[in-house]
């Protein structure tokens, strides 16, 4: 009963003329290449580009769809997966929308929608955009992503996956490091976490500094916090010159409590501000 809506809703929504760009089921070809920050799934679209699923380190995939020569108008696509002609009592399935940029990457569909489109794949099912056209308003762009041959790709998929590092750069550049009231030693959370980063740090060449950041709470006087944060982010630089990490690589500033992320007036507040920061710089 859940699907029927769902149905009509593509029978009304879809224009009737479509300029579809679709491989041709003898022609589809999956390739899967990356390294361990990034996995790309890809199927190249036959007259428009690229439909590509990527996996960066420590993320869910994401889709992108890279056009050769961008045919759709900008603004919201229709995202739907789509039932072949060989599965006759298979229904649509309205993902929902996702927004057409006027660039070589057309549409970037976040994790949720992207994971339902692989899911379909799964299913034999096609994940479709559709776009009215530059050209012509009245008439629509649809790219469809073939799901032959998806089998065996997705296997190739989740053993690149399989070798992906524990975090991105994001990640490792967005790293908070929590220390106990009026505490300078690193809890066990504290090192899993640093150990995580450091697996990123080893692998990246690229990384030209780390930036440590230390801050405290409000409890006590204002010389006392700084020592405090100065202490920690020492804490912190340590434990990376002990397993490897050049020292040259290293800047630090000691902040004590003058740029609080959350009310010093509850303890859960002043844990979040007892912190050290960890950003990455790379050329």
């Amino acid at each position: 009963m859940a699907r029927a809506p769902i149905a009509l809703l593509l029978t009304l929504a879809l224009p009737v003329q479509a300029l579809t760009f679709q491989t041709r089921m003898e022609e589809v070809q999956w390739s899967v290449d990356g390294d361990k920050f990034e996995c790309r799934l890809t199927q190249p679209v036959s007259g428009y580009g690229d439909a590509v699923f990527v996996r960066r380190a420590g993320e869910r995939p994401v889709f992108e769809l890279r056009a050769w020569n961008n045919l759709m108008r900008p603004g919201q696509a229709q995202l739907y997966n789509d039932a072949p002609m060989w599965q006759p009592h298979a229904r649509a399935r309205l993902l929902g929308y996702t927004a057409v940029a006027d660039d070589q990457i057309v549409i970037r569909v976040p994790q949720q929608q992207a994971g339902q489109m692989l899911a379909g794949l799964a299913d034999g099912l096609h994940p479709t955009i559709q776009r009215a056209a530059w050209a012509n308003a009245t008439e629509s762009v649809r790219v469809v992503v073939s799901s032959v041959g998806y089998q065996q790709a997705w296997l190739d998929f989740q053993k690149c996956s399989a070798g992906l590092l524990p975090m991105n750069f994001d990640q490792v550049s967005n790293s908070v490091v929590s220390f106990a009231s009026g505490g300078t030693h690193l809890s066990a959370s504290a090192k899993q976490l640093l150990d995580t980063a450091l697996e990123y740090i080893q692998a990246d060449e690229e990384i030209t500094g780390i930036v440590l950041e230390g801050h405290s709470d409000n409890v006590g006087n204002r010389l006392d916090n700084r020592e405090l944060s100065r202490q920690r982010a020492l804490a912190v630089r340590e434990y990376l010159l002990e397993r490897g990490v050049e020292e040259e690589l290293f800047s630090m500033r000691f902040h004590g409590d003058r740029y609080p992320v959350a009310s010093n007036r509850s303890e859960d507040g002043r844990a979040k501000n007892r912190r050290v920061t960890l950003k990455l710089d790379k050329s």
